[in-house]
């Protein structure tokens, strides 16, 4: 790696922000991990809501680092709002007021539907079938299940992702709802599932850390198995590691980040693996 280039770089990983203490350090743990094997390309992490440091503090942090240029780069699975708008207005903001407006700067790509992400979904999938009972494709389903946005191309991209997944899992079906903000929703699609002649559901959170859409999840797909034992109804794990275990999660997100970074003109050369 030239040192001379990448030294002055600064990347800034926004992530959503959570009430969970445990969402929280796993973005935080990701960062960490992030920051130590792209070095010295100086990284600070800054959540766009209810936790800090937010983007403000975090811009300020790099400045403080002596960077000359910028990689802005929103850890999203989807581009919505957030990353259409909220972002680049907060570093916009953020610059103006340290006197730094000039500075180049530039947002990678959101997560959306890399082959890395697509991959990492399919291996947690395939977690949550560990120890089944083989079945016949037919009889089972695969229930994606994302955030949710009032941004219709966030929902026509969870759609496109889905496309991939089910024909990356050879053809088994595979549905799309939502938490919050767009349809269907999953307390809606449930219901649907549980008249079907499926014998497995197996529900996966497009999501990348704990929280509370994670455990609202859960609860519902709770609720919907005591009311219908006769089906069995699986949860898949999220896609970030669990706390303190980094393993093929972190790689694999990792890998999609170096790509978004180089996608956008910024070299980002990750050192080493992440098992």
């Amino acid at each position: 790696m030239n040192t001379k280039r990448t030294g002055d770089i600064g990347v800034l990983l926004v992530g959503h922000g959570t009430r969970s203490s445990v969402g929280t350090a796993q973005f935080l743990e990701l960062a960490d991990q992030l920051a130590r094997r792209v070095a010295p390309i100086k990284l600070e992490p800054a959540f766009l809501e209810i936790q800090q440091p937010g983007i403000a503090v975090a811009v300020e942090r790099l400045l403080a680092r002596s960077i000359e240029r910028l990689m802005v780069l929103p850890l999203l699975l989807f581009a919505a709002g957030h990353a259409k708008r909220d972002i680049p207005q907060a570093v916009a903001s953020a610059l103006a007021a340290c006197g730094r407006a000039e500075l180049p700067w530039v947002q990678a790509a959101h997560l959306g539907c890399h082959p890395a992400i697509l991959t990492l979904s399919s291996r947690r999938m395939a977690e949550a079938l560990v120890d089944r009972t083989a079945i016949p494709t037919e009889e089972s389903c695969l229930l994606l299940v994302g955030r949710g946005s009032p941004d219709i191309t966030a929902t026509a991209e969870m759609q496109e992702f889905a496309r991939l997944r089910q024909r990356q899992e050879g053809g088994l079906r595979t549905e799309v709802a939502f938490l919050a903000m767009a349809r269907p929703l999953l307390a809606e699609k449930l219901k649907q599932l549980a008249a079907a002649n499926y014998r497995r559901v197996i529900v996966q959170p497009h999501l990348l850390f704990e929280g509370d859409l994670a455990d609202s999840l859960r609860q519902q797909v709770g609720r919907t198995a005591k009311i219908h034992p006769e089906k069995e109804w699986l949860v898949a794990p999220l896609l970030d590691d669990s706390l303190g275990k980094a393993g093929y999660g972190t790689a694999m997100l990792i890998d999609a980040i170096q790509a978004r970074c180089h996608e956008a003109g910024i070299p980002v050369v990750v050192v080493g693996g992440g098992g």
